[in-house]
């Protein structure tokens, strides 16, 4: 397994990845797979060397307390039903692919509730449960909360909020006064006196939340971002009434952790993800943390999804895998994916029909947008975060993908990341068709199936060469389709004779359209086809594209050209990659499908 170590004290580069043996269970202990490990400011405070007289940290030392994961193994004394469930747990070494807990700590997580939002979530909502629950908070009360941007500031302003609270958000930076105030803060220029105030800064900060504690008010003093809690003199409190809690409230026996941990993992609070990295890039999320710009939590990943299939047959064979995250090779590119786009060609694989031997288990999706993750050996002109989007040979509906850095296209900032996941394969497939064709300017194109992906880009790039276009088409698609300056023709019995005569035929359809097609032109050379696999015997070229990545320069010329314009018809989570297959089979939609993935948590 792959280990982060602070090899020694000092910044954010003194973390390293390297690998180290497999854990195995003691007596009333589990092994858990992470999948997703939190990032707290004090563990980059303690790879600084701060706090190493209490803390006992002492190079080399694995950080990370909490983690999100499935139980890979048990051991004596553990019930057995525990492994391969999904849970959340407190440990010592948690920025690893493994990590040992105690059965008694472990928290089976909600089904909805996603690995990276349980660890963002683990420790913070503990936290914010033991403080919401000692504030008493009433219908009206006045809070401020200071370090409201920050992962344990976000969720009080939200339970607070919740609680019917009027609650001032205090935080430094723009992003995270919003955010503050999308969860429920009524202010965020602190003014007044306040009944309750959570200090998570210490320092200054804290002195000055002190101030603006009302008399026989309370005020929680446990943050140390400043480096020591907030100075409060305890006869002044005493005089004015306010009580004074500090770190106690936020410090608890496991039995209490994993009450309060529990509790804020069932509660259906909204975790605030700022950053989500793999593990070998632990560096540049302690120093994102340090830099105080971060709006909520960071978190490392573990693992990373794929959607694969065991078996060739309907959309339920698709199943949503935990696997390792894959490491660039050289030449290579790792993409964080934040859109795949999903094709035809797609669902005809995982059914078996292109005669592709079934690689155990295999992946679907050809064409990915996302932020460049992880540069290979040897790679140029490109930068960690870049947004980019291009063709994979297989396996794009994953949270990370590697690609050839070659293959790569930078994404244009009008579109946005599911636009650009749907053009690649349909851009290219458009290109190769008309250039088979060899359609000219003046003559009259027929595109089966144009309100599709291929057909869009193809009757866009016709129209745009002076090529007049017809297209078969659902009636629900043809207003869209005249303002592209496409004439549409209804599907079914006389389409051809609605048609009329055309000089070229590109099907995209696959509905038995090719005979009436070669009588329109006159000619089988005049008609290409996507779909239909008798292409043979009507005489017509079956047009197929190679399984791996397109040219780039292809896709980037059609696209940098502005003239394409492609429709999202519908969108779906990672989770629901069978029923985007499901519709893709069976749907007429105008433009393409889309699957988003877990790169919807920031990068």
């Amino acid at each position: 397994m792959r280990i982060v170590e602070a090899t020694s004290f000092g910044g954010p580069e003194v973390l390293r990845v390297r690998e180290a043996d497999d854990l195995t269970p003691g007596p009333g202990q589990v092994v858990v797979g992470v999948v997703a490990a939190d990032v707290l400011s004090v563990e980059a405070q303690l790879r600084t060397g701060w706090g190493a007289e209490w803390s006992g940290a002492r190079p080399p030392f694995v950080p990370g307390t909490g983690v999100a994961g499935r139980v890979l193994s048990a051991g004596e004394g553990v019930d057995p039903s525990w492994v391969g469930r999904r849970v959340a747990a407190s440990v010592s070494g948690g920025y690893a692919e493994q990590a040992l807990a105690d059965v008694d700590g472990l928290i089976a997580l909600p089904g909805e509730l996603g690995f990276p939002e349980a660890a963002a979530l683990l420790q913070v909502g503990a936290a914010a449960m033991s403080l919401i629950e000692a504030a008493e908070l009433n219908p009206g009360s006045r809070v401020l909360v200071t370090g409201a941007g920050g992962g344990l500031g976000l969720v009080l302003v939200e339970l607070a909020a919740a609680a019917g609270a009027e609650v001032t958000a205090s935080a430094t930076a723009v992003a995270k006064r919003q955010r503050a105030e999308r969860l429920g803060a009524a202010h965020t220029e602190p003014k007044g006196a306040y009944d309750v105030v959570f200090d998570g800064v210490g320092g200054e900060m804290g002195a000055r939340a002190f101030e603006l504690t009302a008399p026989g008010g309370r005020l929680f003093a446990y943050g140390v971002m400043e480096g020591s809690p907030a100075a409060v003199d305890p006869e002044l409190a005493a005089a004015r009434g306010i009580t004074v809690i500090g770190m106690e409230q936020v410090q608890f026996t496991p039995e209490r952790f994993r009450a309060m941990a529990e509790r804020a993992l069932n509660a259906g609070i909204t975790p605030t993800v700022g950053l989500a990295v793999p593990l070998d890039r632990a560096a540049e999320a302690h120093a994102a943390i340090e830099s105080r710009a971060l709006v909520g939590k960071a978190v490392l990943l573990a693992r990373s999804r794929a959607v694969r299939y065991r078996e060739f047959g309907e959309p339920d064979v698709l199943s949503l895998d935990e696997v390792p995250i894959p490491s660039p090779g050289p030449g290579q590119v790792r993409i964080a994916v934040r859109a795949a786009g999903v094709n035809a060609i797609d669902w005809k694989f995982r059914r078996g029909f292109m005669v592709v031997p079934l690689e155990e288990p295999a992946g679907t999706g050809l064409e990915v947008s996302g932020t460049i993750d992880a540069l290979g050996e040897g790679v140029e002109g490109w930068s960690v975060g870049q947004p980019v989007f291009g063709r994979v040979a297989t396996g794009g509906l994953a949270d990370h993908v590697l690609i050839e850095a070659a293959e790569l296209l930078a994404k244009p900032e009008r579109l946005s990341f599911e636009e650009a996941a749907a053009l690649p394969v349909a851009t290219e497939t458009a290109v190769r068709t008309l250039a088979e064709l060899g359609v000219e300017r003046g003559q009259r194109l027929l595109i089966h199936a144009v309100a599709g992906g291929v057909g869009l880009v193809a009757a866009q790039l016709a129209l745009s060469r002076g090529i007049e276009v017809v297209g078969t088409a659902s009636e629900g698609h043809h207003a869209f389709l005249r303002e592209l300056g496409v004439t549409p023709v209804t599907y079914g019995e006389g389409w051809a004779e609605r048609t009329g005569p055309v000089d070229a035929v590109l099907d995209a359809s696959g509905r038995g359209v090719l005979a009436d097609s070669v009588r329109l032109t006159g000619d089988p050379a005049r008609v290409v086809t996507i779909a239909d696999p008798s292409a043979g015997e009507h005489g017509v070229l079956f047009s197929s594209g190679s399984s791996g990545p397109s040219a780039p320069s292809v896709v980037g010329e059609v696209v940098d050209g502005g003239a394409v314009r492609m429709p999202i018809a519908r969108t779906f989570p990672l989770e629901r990659a069978a029923d985007a297959h499901r519709l893709s089979e069976h749907g007429h939609l105008l433009g393409k499908i889309v699957v988003i993935t877990e790169a919807g948590l920031p990068q």
